[in-house]
């Protein structure tokens, strides 16, 4: 499935023995994670995706047992300066197997952990093209600058996402410990700034629906702070995200 999906060369694997030692890790892997590295010693610690350590942890135990563990999810890439949305499985037995001996390296029992880019592949990215073609990301100072010179800083868009939910603005200033007049005054630019951006929308929720800014803040409210987020799934599920897009 990975190799029909970005091609067998673009697949990154990485071989990991039972003590956590990495063993083998492919070009595709290295440029995935951002990194030049390609030592033995690698650990978790040295990827971007280094906060899901509890869960790469859990799933490795599954892995021993039997069980295939994917996910899908979102991290930014440290050199590409950018979000990745990637697909992931780890397994450490062939499903063909009937011997129900784990896959040796070296003779040894090993966990193959595969994973892929999919930010191309949403078949629903054109419609937030003009969002994104007309926008630049400052992620040193946490705004987000459109084409006609204006910009949203961070806090707006942590805001705008509460408003977007219809959290009042008392509770969304007690959330961002701010005070209500800060609050007021946020949704007050962001409609003069945003709707300026497209004049066909009459509000910030047409606005936002029509250019994917409310499903990019289901996804994840916060796109300044680098953490990534993700999702268990089963059967190569991963395609019902093909939605997404990607600040």
């Amino acid at each position: 499935m990975f190799s029909q999906t970005v091609g067998k060369e673009s697949i990154g694997i990485l071989v990991r023995s039972y003590d956590g030692d990495v063993l083998s890790i492919n070009e595709p892997f290295l440029e995935l994670a951002g990194t030049s590295k390609s030592s033995n010693n690698m650990t978790i610690d040295d990827f971007p995706w280094k906060a899901f350590k509890q869960e790469s942890d859990a799933a490795d135990i599954l892995a021993k047992s039997g069980d295939v563990k994917e996910a899908v999810g979102l991290y930014f890439h440290p050199a590409r300066l950018e979000w990745v949305q990637f697909v992931t499985v780890k397994f450490s037995y062939q499903s063909s197997s009937a011997s129900g001996q784990p896959l040796k390296w070296g003779g040894q029992p090993v966990i193959y952990i595969l994973m892929m880019d999919v930010n191309s592949l949403s078949r629903r990215l054109s419609k937030f093209s003009v969002w994104s073609d007309r926008i630049r990301i400052d992620y040193k100072k946490n705004r987000v600058f459109l084409s006609a010179g204006t910009s949203v800083s961070r806090n707006d868009l942590i805001c705008l996402s509460y408003y977007l939910e219809n959290t009042s603005q008392s509770v969304i200033a007690n959330i961002m410990n701010q005070s209500i007049k800060t609050v007021e005054k946020r949704i007050s630019n962001l409609k003069v700034t945003l709707l300026k951006f497209d004049p066909s929308c009459d509000s910030l929720h047409s606005l936002c629906r029509k250019h994917g800014l409310t499903q990019m803040f289901e996804m994840k409210r916060d796109w300044f702070d680098r953490n990534p987020v993700a999702w268990k799934i089963a059967n190569m599920q991963w395609q019902l995200f093909r939605d997404w897009i990607v600040m």
